[in-house]
């Protein structure tokens, strides 16, 4: 089969990102793409990105400013890598024309964005694909499959808690107001993911939010120096799993003091402790009668247990007990990963590995916490992915018209 004609639309941070991931594919060998436009409205960013590629790629690499400009040269698909208050509306007009996308996550921005996001796809011949780069992590697949071979037991407890971020801008501006989703959003889908990627299904939540920092100040000295904020940065939370596992969840982006980042799972012989996403640090097991067991030594407990080719071929080997990489590859070598996703999905049929429901429910999970907080009650994430409850996301959704 030929290789898919590629674009990125959105030649930031991310969109450059992302084209380090292709690289990273190609330099594996295991590209089944051909890299032919940038796209962005700023066309000196999608300029820069293209010219990037030309020199990597030695191919001809277009730089155009809209969707449709896409359409003449070719393009079968495109990564979208956009701001995420157009997601929904990049998407669906590039699956309208046509066009298999691959878009970063949060899928979209509220549930009602990511059903009209799922609904094009249903209703064309295109592939929509989630990029969410946590789940390639091969030390997030190995906690996985601890889990799920039940090498600690019945799994009853997770913690999830992070605390840091003080006054700081996290990033971008925008991360900090609700039309680009709040930090609660934009940096706890992966987190949300991960928690049911690991635990199961949540059924009920209970949560209380806040904003506690009502001023942001740059970290870098770049525009704005300062800005305020409306969106909450803090969400203190528990988790009711359907398997009925519990999580306790701080996701506390104006932390003070000591940072704080600790991800855990109690089970009925045992407990693990799991290291920060994209590190390659190992995971620690504390085992009933056994005692700490950590790094190559766990993949004893799972003797089945590989990365698949294209995961083997980035990191190494297809069974890893941690890995040592400076984060910029680690970061490709990840995005990459989403990248032969998509190229499988696309010319074999197979269906992603991040489903869209699920990457649906890490969207939900968010907004189930900051539902709960503004109802004072304990939600269930039915009503979230049945929009049921969507008081607190009326105001995204006037936001971006849906």
């Amino acid at each position: 089969l030929d290789n898919i004609r590629l674009a990125i639309v959105g030649c930031g941070v991310m969109g450059n990102r992302h084209l380090a991931g292709l690289m990273e594919l190609q330099k594996a060998g295991l590209s089944r793409f051909d890299f032919v436009a940038a796209c962005d409205p700023l066309i000196d960013r999608a300029s820069a990105l293209a010219k990037k590629a030309r020199e990597y790629f030695n191919t001809e690499v277009k730089a155009v400013e809209k969707l449709e400009d896409l359409a003449p040269l070719g393009v079968q698909a495109i990564d979208q890598t956009t701001v995420p208050w157009i997601h929904h509306t990049i998407a669906i007009k590039a699956m309208e024309l046509g066009m298999h996308v691959m878009v970063e996550k949060p899928m979209g921005l509220t549930v009602k964005a990511c059903k009209i996001m799922m609904k094009t796809a249903e209703n064309s011949d295109c592939v929509l694909n989630v990029a969410e780069n946590f789940h390639y992590d091969p030390m997030n697949r190995l906690a996985r499959e601890l889990v799920c071979k039940k090498i600690i037991g019945d799994a009853r407890l997770m913690l999830h808690n992070g605390v840091s971020g003080g006054t700081g801008i996290i990033v971008t501006p925008w991360r900090h107001l609700k039309k680009g989703g709040g930090p609660i959003l934009d940096v706890g889908v992966h987190n949300a993911y991960v928690t049911e990627y690991l635990m199961g299904k949540v059924g009920t939540v209970f949560a209380q939010a806040r904003l506690h920092e009502k001023v942001r100040r740059s970290r870098s000295g770049s525009e704005p120096d300062e800005m305020n904020p409306d969106a909450e940065d803090a969400v203190y939370a528990t988790l009711v799993f359907e398997n009925g596992g519990v999580c306790q969840y701080i996701e506390d982006h104006a932390g003070h003091g000591k940072g704080l980042r600790h991800r855990s799972v109690y089970g009925s012989k045992g407990s693990m402790d799991l290291p920060s996403d994209r590190s390659g640090q190992p995971i620690n097991m504390m085992l009933d009668g056994r005692g700490e067991v950590k790094g190559e030594q766990i993949l004893d407990f799972v003797p089945d247990f590989s990365l698949n080719k294209v995961t083997s071929a980035l990191f190494g080997r297809e069974r890893l007990g941690y890995y040592e990489f400076p984060f910029p590859a680690i970061d490709a070598k990840l995005l990459a990963a989403e990248y032969a996703d998509f190229a499988d999905s696309i010319l074999d049929g197979k269906k992603s590995e991040v489903d869209l429901i699920n990457a649906m429910r890490s969207v939900a999970l968010p907004y189930a916490m900051l539902e709960s907080s503004k109802l004072g009650r304990a939600v269930t994430m039915s009503e979230i992915m049945e929009e049921k409850v969507h008081s607190y996301q009326d105001e995204i959704n006037g936001m971006i018209n849906l």
